[in-house]
């Protein structure tokens, strides 16, 4: 039997400015937007990482 590789990629919420990468102003900007209702859509180059 093949053992389930866990998948490390954040599919849902908000865990904290660590699985951001040294970008603190892109996080305050994202933490402010959906602190105030707004809703947000990462987008990047393809195999970037943003998992959308």
């Amino acid at each position: 039997m093949k053992q389930k590789i866990k998948n490390p990629c954040l599919l849902s919420g908000y865990k904290g400015p660590d699985y951001f990468c040294d970008r603190r102003a892109e996080t305050d900007k994202i933490v402010e937007a959906l602190e105030n209702g707004g809703n947000l859509t990462p987008i990047s180059p393809r195999r970037m990482g943003n998992q959308g």
